[in-house]
């Protein structure tokens, strides 16, 4: 099934370049040259015009079986496997100005015509696609005419998992800068209930801490230490490469851990079993902050970056 993105930004750059063209026949005529110029320029200006301003217009994404293929006019094309298609759903995020746009830091591709609705959707692995300044690509975002109907076909035609939730991945919820051992986050239904965030770096120093729980905030020196210790004996005692400990369990505790290029994100639950969700919502959040915070992060000198706990606490929000 095919979907389109009527958007608003082709009408713009219509008008652009039909004043460019008016402009420079007006300097033609103004000149004193002959026809043979006036025909110059218009076959200097069709192209642009035909292939930046009206060929947008065509825009399709369509859904099938193995895949969907995004078109944005006769100069954009790629197509998405199903079988590399982590998550999709709607976000409430701000589009970029342009409608075909890259960003390094995020590695996010923006296919974005309009401020109409938007789609996000999650790559299980990146790779590199057109306008992506030959990086790789993690997550595209799309606008849709029909966010839902098009979420829905890829749902059953490609059997790819659809977030009902919105995402809103620059929507970040800031956390008090003290947060006391009285300080409850209601955790939202059937979700456990999250008693600490730990951000931890590679070599071994906590960089962010939060206590929202039962329970105080725990002693630096003993979390930097903590999971570093655990990984190493594990590897000593069974004598395994290239593992990581990923979850910890003790009486109705449970710690969640995944690792990044940079830094490690332990999140400490309780309650009942921590859905798959959670795990999912710690990886986003541990990418976003590596894009935000990695250049400080690889040579950090100890004091927490501005504004990083805004970040990690969006695991909070999930």
């Amino acid at each position: 099934m095919d979907f389109r993105s009527s958007g608003k930004y082709p009408y713009s750059r219509l008008l652009t370049l039909g004043f460019l063209g008016v402009f420079f026949f007006g300097i033609v005529l103004l000149s004193g040259l002959g026809a043979g110029y006036v025909a110059v320029v218009l076959v200097v200006m069709l192209p642009p015009i035909l292939v930046f301003a009206i060929s947008p217009l065509l825009t399709r994404h369509t859904i099938g079986p193995r895949g969907m293929t995004i078109r944005q006019g006769w100069y954009f094309s790629a197509f998405v496997p199903a079988s590399n298609i982590g998550e999709m759903g709607q976000t409430d995020e701000e589009a970029p100005a342009r409608s075909l746009s890259f960003s390094p830091r995020r590695r996010r591709l923006y296919v974005t015509m309009s401020g109409s609705p938007l789609v996000h959707i999650e790559l299980k692995e990146a790779y590199r696609m057109p306008f992506s300044l030959r990086q790789p690509v993690q997550s595209i975002v799309l606008s849709l005419d029909d966010p839902e109907g098009f979420l829905e076909d890829a749902r059953k035609t490609m059997q790819v998992r659809v977030l009902t939730d919105r995402l809103c991945p620059h929507c970040r919820r800031p956390l008090a800068d003290k947060p006391g051992p009285a300080e409850d986050i209601a955790a939202p239904a059937g979700h456990p209930r999250i008693e600490y965030i730990f951000l931890i770096h590679h070599d071994g120093r906590l960089i962010f801490q939060f206590a929202g729980g039962r329970f105080r905030p725990i002693s630096t020196s003993i979390v930097s230490g903590m999971l570093l210790v655990i990984q190493d004996f594990l590897r000593d005692a069974f004598r395994t490469e290239g593992g990581a400990l990923r979850k910890l369990e003790h009486g109705d505790l449970t710690v969640l851990i995944e690792s990044g290029s940079l830094t490690y994100l332990a999140v400490v639950v309780s309650g009942q079993e921590a859905p798959e969700e959670l795990r999912t919502s710690m990886k986003r959040v541990l990418r976003e902050t590596e894009a935000d915070f990695g250049e400080v992060l690889e040579k950090w000198d100890g004091s927490v970056p501005e504004d990083i706990g805004k970040v990690v606490s969006q695991v909070l929000w999930s």
